[in-house]
């Protein structure tokens, strides 16, 4: 689970999380291409937002990226009781 500020950010996440490469220049499996797709598909509606990974439901082997969003995190936090500004 990681607090993501910037697309910078993500990229830098979903990399090191997904792809398990630490660092950006790093080679996958994928082309230039298909990275810069599959970047553009998963990433979030706005920051900032909790990015996090969880089994897919279809294939428990595999991750899905999901994240939670400010909206989210404000519900819950009065759900529980705290202020929130």
């Amino acid at each position: 689970m990681q607090l993501l500020y910037d697309d910078y950010e993500y990229r830098s996440w979903i990399m090191r999380e997904y792809f398990l490469i630490d660092g950006l220049d790093n080679a996958t499996v994928l082309s230039d291409e298909e990275l810069d797709e599959f970047l553009f598909e998963t990433r979030p509606d706005s920051y900032p937002c909790v990015a996090l990974m969880a089994p897919s439901l279809n294939n428990p082997i595999v991750c899905d990226v999901h994240f939670i969003y400010r909206e989210q995190v404000s519900d819950w936090a009065c759900k529980m009781g705290l202020m929130v500004n």
